[in-house]
């Protein structure tokens, strides 16, 4: 697990995630759980690391390995009853924190049956969650904040999880594709040393340094999944129905169509497929 530079809690842009994630670690080291950053701080923090600014964000996103219902449960009335938390009423994984923050609470592990988990509660009770038990064993790295060393997610989990949620909601995730779009058109550029050091391989058929980081993103996508070939192949099919034009997906990451189009996108989503059949 890469362990980061130290980065600052203003450059993560969200507000309120410091006492949020110091009242969530203490409570799940007392219950003993492990715990990862997923979602925007996930996102921002890879965006942090290489001095770039990134949007703020007021949601606040944690996957929880979970062995059974009771560990769960404990982590939330803890936080509920220590820490003035209150229930969501639209989500059954969500609190609200006392600043109004909205703190997801994702549990996975031997709590799932047959990849979801259900629980008890008002709104979203049922929630599919591929890919976190991957990104668990295969794709964290360590971040600094102030004293303390946190799990989050590396950059190719983060796509991982996006393309999964996508695909699990498309009518209700939109804004992953956004983010996906935003993190693929910086990574040739801010990861350079990277694709260069990992990836020279792919420079030899004369491919741009683009194609070689979107390729190089891929095998990284999946080394975290090839243990999981229902999942690996999942992602594939992902990136399939957005290349051809059954889902769209290659619409929905067009952040500026004076400067570019579909078709740009799915020569970008090809080359990620290649790099996930390398």
């Amino acid at each position: 697990m890469k362990d980061t530079s130290k980065i600052s809690y203003e450059a993560l842009m969200a507000p309120g995630l410091k006492e949020i994630l110091g009242q969530v670690s203490v409570t799940c080291k007392a219950i003993g759980v492990d715990f990862f950053m997923v979602g925007a701080i996930a996102r921002n923090v890879w965006f942090a690391s290489h001095e770039e600014a990134s949007r703020g964000t007021k949601d606040i996103d944690f996957a929880v390995y979970i062995p059974d219902i009771s560990k769960y449960n404990q982590l939330r009335e803890r936080l509920l009853a220590d820490y003035g938390y209150r229930d969501s009423t639209e989500n059954a994984y969500c609190l609200l924190s006392p600043n109004g923050n909205q703190v997801d609470l994702l549990p996975f592990g031997e709590i799932e049956s047959e990849g979801k988990v259900m629980i008890q509660g008002k709104g979203l009770v049922s929630i599919n969650l591929d890919g976190f038990r991957e990104v668990f064993e295969q794709g964290l790295e360590k971040v600094r904040l102030g004293e303390e060393l946190y799990a989050v997610c590396n950059i190719a989990s983060v796509i991982i999880l996006k393309l999964v949620a996508f695909d699990d909601r498309p009518e209700h995730r939109l804004k992953d594709l956004l983010d996906i779009a935003g993190i693929l058109q910086s990574y040739p550029y801010l990861e350079d040393e990277h694709i260069w050091s990992k990836h020279f391989d792919l420079y030899e058929s004369e491919r741009s340094h683009e194609d070689v980081a979107m390729i190089g993103l891929g095998r990284e996508m999946r080394k975290i999944v090839e243990t999981n070939e229902k999942l690996h192949a999942r992602l594939k099919s992902i990136l399939k129905k957005g290349i051809t034009g059954e889902s769209r997906l290659a619409d929905h990451m067009v952040l500026n169509s004076k400067k570019e189009g579909v078709e740009q996108k799915r020569h970008v989503l090809k080359n990620l497929l290649q790099g996930l059949d390398f």
